[in-house]
């Protein structure tokens, strides 16, 4: 017995389509041949394009920062195939640009995905798709344009640009914290980063649950070489998401590697799919309020927070951060950060 691939009208040359013709036909010792019935109406399919840009955010450089999928148009794409777009990308977050939900308005509505579920907001996803709009025309860029106003499951967010040392940074203004509870089980959330629990209690900082706009488990560390032993123990994890609803931890020590960065950073999140961020926006913003908090930082009636976060995963990123501060507590808290167009392509859903 053996093999050939038929040549002539039963089976085209489609290599030059940047196709590969896989109608194989079998051929017995006898010399009979069984051609492949030629595919018929009942076969073709109804293909959805949809366009997709790769940006890094929160960094200078293409490969660092958080990497995004942005689908610029979004309307019309299922929530299934949102997620599953999500989940084959494995990005931290893929987001769709959606219509807003009132006409007229101005603005877009923008749903955010990580590999596992949608959430209701996401820093970078709509930083990177203001980004995009400024990348595509949509939008005018300039010191002096007004904000741009994003609808999200979790409320309106506004995006507005500025100018730092010649560079164009995009910032999201945050919710006003909510400080939602120190978590008082330290041993839990040490063993959970393989840590000894003298590397969080040396600090004399709690772990504490705050949220402008998600909730973030903010855990304090002593030094950047404790930073550099944690391995996340997923087991572990999973007794403190039984106790809050998430397992996911921002960790920080205010020893960094940069002399001009206030904190260095790790993100775990594997409640989203996430095994470690190396960017994070929203976490960011929970993190100036403790920072303000706890009087880890100078400030009078404003503060600038500069974090460096991403090193460990050879994805570096810079988060800068600007608040107001009152009566002890941050407010209008706004974070932001450089952007990076890495590439863009389509993607054909059958």
């Amino acid at each position: 017995m053996s093999w050939r691939i038929p040549q002539g009208p039963e089976c085209p040359n489609l290599l030059a389509a940047g196709l590969v013709c896989a109608r194989f036909c079998y051929r017995q010792q006898a010399g009979q041949t069984w051609l492949p019935r030629k595919p018929g109406p009942e076969v073709s399919h109804r293909i959805m394009e949809l366009e997709f840009l790769l940006i890094d955010v929160f960094t200078d450089r293409p490969f660092g920062g958080g990497r995004l999928y942005l689908f610029p148009d979004g309307a019309g794409v299922p929530p299934d195939l949102m997620q599953n777009l999500a989940m084959e990308l494995g990005a931290g977050e893929t987001a769709f640009i959606v219509p807003s939900t009132q006409s007229e308005s101005g603005r877009s509505g923008l749903r955010v995905f990580t590999p596992a579920a949608e959430i209701p907001f996401g820093g970078h996803s709509v930083i990177g798709a203001t980004f995009a709009l400024d990348h595509m025309g949509d939008r005018v860029v300039g010191s002096e344009h007004e904000p741009f106003t994003w609808e999200l499951e979790a409320g309106q967010y506004e995006v507005v640009t500025s100018f730092e040392n010649d560079k164009l940074i995009y910032s999201i203004q945050q919710d006003d914290p909510v400080f939602m509870g120190q978590y008082f089980h330290r041993g839990k959330v040490a063993r959970t980063l393989g840590l000894p629990e003298d590397d969080i209690a040396i600090t004399g900082l709690p772990c504490e649950v705050i949220s402008t706009g998600l909730p973030i488990h903010i855990v304090p560390l002593s030094s950047l070489e404790a930073m550099r032993r944690i391995i996340l123990r997923h087991r572990d994890a999973e007794t403190i998401a039984r106790d809050l609803g998430f397992g996911d931890l921002f960790v920080f020590t205010c020893e960094t590697v940069q002399a001009d960065t206030t904190v260095h950073c790790r993100m775990f999140a594997p409640y989203f799919g996430i095994p470690e961020d190396p960017a994070s926006g929203a976490a960011t913003g929970a993190l100036v309020a403790y920072l303000v908090k706890h009087r880890l930082v100078k400030y009078s009636s404003k503060v600038r927070v500069i974090c460096e976060q991403g090193l460990e995963m050879g994805r570096p990123s810079r988060l800068i951060a600007h608040a107001r501060v009152s009566g002890g507590q941050a407010n209008a808290i706004q974070v932001g950060g450089q952007c990076v167009l890495v590439g863009s392509g389509n993607i054909n859903i059958p």
